[in-house]
């Protein structure tokens, strides 16, 4: 079976070096190359094909958002996945429209971040749980504020059933909302089931009346 070929850029020797020692030992991938900033990451990546490509954000001459970018820009194949100390919204956010694979913050266990790799591989996303709780809180706080909405209009609902409702408000698909969310298809599936049951809605209109009436929506 052939090896998972990464490429891993960080500025940090001493950090670069344990990642790589923990990372080799696993049977199915390949430590194929480093480097210490941006410029290098690219200049790697132009001349050989990486199936992973993990990058810290702070870097000299080209940090890790502006790598990423680049990558894209230049349509380079492959998977990104960024693995940093930063769990700042806006970070993962930018990151996010940048079409980034993969979030994983330098707390994380190797098991963590190996799995990361293989979930990724699979043309899958993977974004640690604190990335994800992050980011749904800084969502569902701006949702919240824009539509004032209180606690007691939304009692009938779980807070990921609200989210689900204000994005299909939104003209979400199921899977943009997978997207969105961080969770499967059959998961926004079970989700809108039980959305219907406790709202006794029938459909879609039905379910958009009940959510403005209760300030869900506006």
């Amino acid at each position: 079976m052939a090896k998972i070929k990464i490429l891993i850029a960080d500025d940090h020797q001493l950090f670069l070096d344990g990642i790589i020692s923990l990372l080799s030992v696993e049977k199915d991938f390949d430590i194929a190359a480093s480097a210490k900033d941006g410029n290098k990451a690219l200049e790697l990546l132009s001349k050989n094909k990486f199936d992973i490509c993990i990058l810290d954000i702070n870097m000299p001459l080209l940090n890790g958002i502006e790598t990423a970018k680049a990558i894209k820009e230049k349509k380079i194949e492959t998977h990104i996945i960024i693995l940093t100390t930063h769990n700042d919204p806006a970070f993962i956010s930018e990151l996010m429209l940048t079409g980034v694979s993969g979030y994983v913050l330098k707390s994380a266990t190797k098991a963590e971040l190996a799995r990361a790799i293989r979930d990724v591989m699979k043309d899958e996303k993977y974004f640690s749980s604190e990335v994800q709780d992050s980011i749904l809180k800084s969502y569902v706080s701006n949702l919240k504020k824009e539509k004032n909405i209180s606690d007691e209009d939304t009692a009938a609902l779980t807070q990921r059933e609200i989210e689900i409702v204000q994005l299909l408000a939104r003209e979400y698909t199921n899977e943009n909302i997978a997207s969105a969310l961080f969770i499967s298809y059959r998961t926004v599936e079970t989700h809108r089931k039980n959305i219907m049951q406790k709202t006794k809605t029938k459909n879609l209109a039905g379910l958009m009346k009940y959510a403005y009436s209760k300030g869900i929506i506006k």
